[in-house]
């Protein structure tokens, strides 16, 4: 018959030997749980989220992409999956003749439109559209929505304008290492140009959800 102690000497056996096999896959996972790169997309209403480009252009808006995590998100790259807006008679309409396209990175041409490292805890800003002015009699004084982006499916004819009142886009970001994060992004305005630009960002709402 066996004695309680002789119960507690082949359960414990038993745990260690259980520690022994699982302990460093256990502990593996959690390593890469803890340190694993997190990414996310933010944005302000300022510089260097907003900024005045070159040219006739009144805005040019990019967002930050955060890495969270505690180590480097490796070959990072952003793409604009899903595009909406609303034609002059308010209609809703998707954009699928030009989109996926992969954003630009802002700041550095040296890797424009090319995967990045983004070290943990820094951030990166991605260039997403500029706020323009139509010279078309039609939409005279109307504002138009320009995005910045470089096309991953086949498309003939020129870039992208688009009357810049309601816009919805989903944004996807890849890399080699982190999880992939989606966004989507709401940009509502009276679509109006104003003498006073910065009641253009006032009235610009940016929502992401």
């Amino acid at each position: 018959m066996v004695s309680p102690s002789d119960w507690i000497f082949i359960i414990c056996t038993l745990i260690l030997a259980i520690i022994a096999l699982f302990g460093p896959y256990i502990n593996e996972i959690w390593k890469r749980k803890k340190f694993a790169p997190k990414l996310r997309i933010a944005f302000q209403k300022e510089y260097p989220y907003v900024a005045e480009p070159a040219g006739d252009n009144l805005y040019s808006i990019c967002f930050g992409v955060k890495n969270e995590g505690n180590s480097k998100a490796n070959n990072c790259e952003v793409i604009m999956e899903e595009f909406y807006f609303k034609n002059k008679e308010g209609d809703l309409i998707e954009n699928t003749k030009s989109f996926p396209a992969k954003l630009a990175w802002a700041g550095n041409t040296n890797y424009y439109y090319s995967p990045i490292d983004i070290l943990p805890k820094a951030d990166k800003f991605i260039h997403i559209f500029y706020i323009g002015i139509s010279n078309e009699t039609e939409y005279q004084d109307k504002l138009f929505f320009f995005p910045k982006m470089e096309r991953i499916v086949p498309f003939s004819g020129t870039g992208i304008k688009v009357p810049f009142n309601y816009i919805k886009i989903k944004l996807v970001i890849y890399s080699e290492n982190a999880k992939k994060y989606e966004q989507y992004i709401e940009i509502k305005s009276p679509g109006i140009k104003r003498d006073n630009k910065e009641q253009i960002l006032q009235e610009m709402k940016i929502t992401l959800s």
